[in-house]
């Protein structure tokens, strides 16, 4: 027999266990103020397989795992070649490995009974990854028997959307964040995916966070279809579709359509162009006839509206038609000309003019958009604020405010 002193790696045969256990707790920490009798058979490969894992030899530290498990003989061996199964199976990501050994430690006798719950929610983790989630949802319960933390619930909610159980899932999910705390991007997919097979109203709110924090088309696809879909104000679409563009998340034909004709329709001419461009470049365009027809239209008015802006302008400032004005920022914004767009819009939007402004919510948003382009943030948020205000617009002032 081998003396095992657990605190005296000078022993000829001892157990290397300090720093070793990453995913288990551990289990052999009350033994390590007595000697521990060990075989020389069993202390050899235990050692072995310690020495490899800590140089991250994982081939060689799970063959030598096994041979010292198939050597244990003594309870103590038994736990301590589980333990180490644990920590090199669960790096070298052989999960029914580790589900194995933390099965066989649950069992034994050796286990202090504290150390249960970081047991069980390893064998829930091992479970999982092998795809028993059956099983892994039953360790993690265990695991949680006496209450447990957000990342225990946070845990507890990902094993229930693994098993397409959403009303439990989304449950676990609010213990989770209990407290106020502000889901990640994982969470509020799964919430997303929840609320959408469920048909939950919490679906478009979910996807406009998650486009806010986290912006890719998916969202805005999302987000922009639920609205339509709601037949809400043709305008608040129209500066969707914008923010769509403006971002290159537009990619089907009938956005890019729908954009360019609005855009005529108010006589942002030069910005149906370039949607109208952008649309052929991508080659999304199908129906070329209408498409090259609605863009021989956009480039004459184009050419027509940069020869005779400044004239209107002048004519603009001297009266007092916030109307006037408002068109007047339509065309230079349609140009590009964000800082002149910028000062008709706030004329149009001032006390005296505004009464003849048709759509206020709709001067705000394109006043924000051009300060947007001008790098002035907070007067932009000011501006999309003030457009939210207006019911008709609050979705896609709140689509902006995130931009």
């Amino acid at each position: 027999m081998s003396t095992l002193a657990i605190s005296s790696p000078r022993a000829a045969r001892a157990l290397f266990v300090a720093g070793l256990v990453t995913v288990a707790v551990l289990c052999l920490g009350t033994q390590s103020a007595r000697a521990q009798q060990t075989s020389a058979e069993f202390s050899d490969k235990y050692n072995a397989g310690v020495e490899a894992f800590k140089a991250r030899d994982m081939g060689k530290a799970l063959a030598a795992a096994k041979d010292a498990k198939a050597a244990a003989k003594s309870g103590f061996e038994k736990v301590a070649a589980a333990n180490l199964m644990v920590n090199v199976a669960g790096a070298s990501g052989k999960y029914a490995d580790q589900a194995d050994a933390l099965e066989q430690l649950l069992a034994s006798d050796g286990v202090p009974a504290g150390s249960k719950g970081q047991l069980h929610k390893a064998l829930a983790g091992a479970y999982a990854q092998t795809g028993k989630l059956d099983k892994a949802l039953g360790e993690m319960k265990e695991a949680m028997r006496s209450g447990g933390s957000a990342s225990d619930y946070d845990m507890l909610a990902t094993l229930y959307f693994g098993s397409r159980d959403c009303r439990n899932g989304l449950e676990a999910l609010d213990k989770a964040l209990a407290g106020g705390k502000e889901a990640n991007e994982q969470q509020l997919k799964a919430k997303d995916s929840c609320y959408f097979q469920m048909k939950d109203a919490r679906l478009l709110a979910t996807a406009e966070e998650l486009l806010r924090r986290f912006p890719k088309k998916d969202w805005f696809n999302q987000v922009l279809s639920i609205n339509q879909e709601k037949k809400i104000d043709d305008m608040a679409i129209f500066a969707m579709l914008r923010y769509g563009f403006e971002h290159d998340y537009l990619d089907n034909e009938s956005d890019f359509i729908k954009l360019a004709d609005r855009a005529l329709d108010v006589g942002t001419t030069a910005e149906a162009q370039r949607v109208l461009e952008k649309a052929i470049s991508k080659k999304v365009i199908k129906k070329m006839e209408k498409a090259d027809g609605l863009l021989k239209q956009a480039k004459d008015r184009a050419v027509e509206d940069a020869k005779t802006v400044a004239q209107l302008d002048a004519e603009a400032h001297a009266g007092k038609n916030g109307d006037t004005d408002y068109r007047v920022g339509m065309r230079y914004f349609s140009l590009k000309q964000y800082d002149k767009a910028v000062d008709a819009l706030q004329r149009a939007l001032s006390a005296e003019r505004v009464a003849r402004v048709k759509r206020p919510d709709d001067a705000n948003m394109v006043l924000g958009i051009s300060l947007l382009k001008l790098n002035k943030k907070a007067e932009a948020d000011k501006a999309f604020n003030a457009a939210k205000a207006d019911a008709r617009m609050a979705a896609a002032a709140k689509m902006w405010l995130g931009a």
